[in-house]
């Protein structure tokens, strides 16, 4: 009965002794045959906790017949009847038997029970604290890879964005200078710039149609076609 427990039990508390070299996957791997073998172990323990429970009611079941059986040999014995009264002692013996060896394996049992049970807690403790482990090591794997060295370029994903950023931000940079450069170009280098500020003081024929030029010739045409409606 205490086999298949047992075999569940080792193969837990041996886990560990292969020397490979570690990786995440490995790892994934041994903890879904430690979790597989947990939850063997559990069912092994509660299928041998419900054999112990039918031991104690057989262990009841006997007590009730022996003690039905001597009832019965006490009125053969005062009825006279020696011989069914005989036959009632051969039974208790062989019940009585049967009784002695069933309560000193039930105490046995309990106590391996008892020692069953705290190896598969701290087993099922083991396992809880390897599946935090493996997530804490897969999220560190990503950080690492994102930090590692890259076999191309000599160089971590995130060096060559802050690389490519930095070039941007250069090339941006020269973009405003130029502009800004070009914009700040003596007038003697812009003449037709200069043309089209003193058009714009009056000094000079205006070069570009003028809003104020416009509203002003509407102004002028209004009195003409005011008369025309009349």
């Amino acid at each position: 009965m205490l086999e298949p427990l047992v075999s569940h039990l080792k193969a837990l508390l041996d886990a560990g002794a292969d020397k490979r070299q570690p990786s995440l996957a490995s790892l994934g791997g041994n903890l879904r045959d430690a979790a597989a073998s947990v939850r063997a172990a559990q069912a092994a323990l509660a299928k041998a906790k419900a054999e112990q429970q039918q031991d104690r009611n057989r262990l009841k079941q006997i007590s009730a017949s022996i003690e039905d059986l001597e009832n019965r040999a006490r009125i053969a014995l005062l009825k006279g009847v020696d011989t069914l009264a005989h036959e009632a002692a051969e039974a208790i013996a062989v019940l009585e038997d049967e009784k002695s060896e069933l309560e000193t394996a039930i105490k046995r049992f309990d106590e391996d029970l008892v020692a069953l049970t705290d190896q598969l807690h701290r087993a099922q403790g083991r396992l809880r604290a390897l599946k935090r482990g493996e997530r804490t090591v897969a999220v560190r794997q990503q950080i690492n890879k994102a930090q590692s060295l890259g076999s191309v370029a000599g160089q971590s994903a995130l060096t060559r964005a802050e690389d490519q950023l930095e070039d941007i931000l250069e090339q941006q940079e020269k973009g405003y200078l130029a502009d800004r450069a070009f914009a700040e170009l003596a007038p003697v280098d812009q003449p037709q710039a200069v043309i089209e500020k003193l058009a714009e003081a009056d000094c000079g024929v205006p070069v570009r149609v003028r809003a104020n030029d416009v509203l002003e010739r509407i102004r002028s045409e209004l009195p003409l076609l005011i008369e025309t409606d009349k």
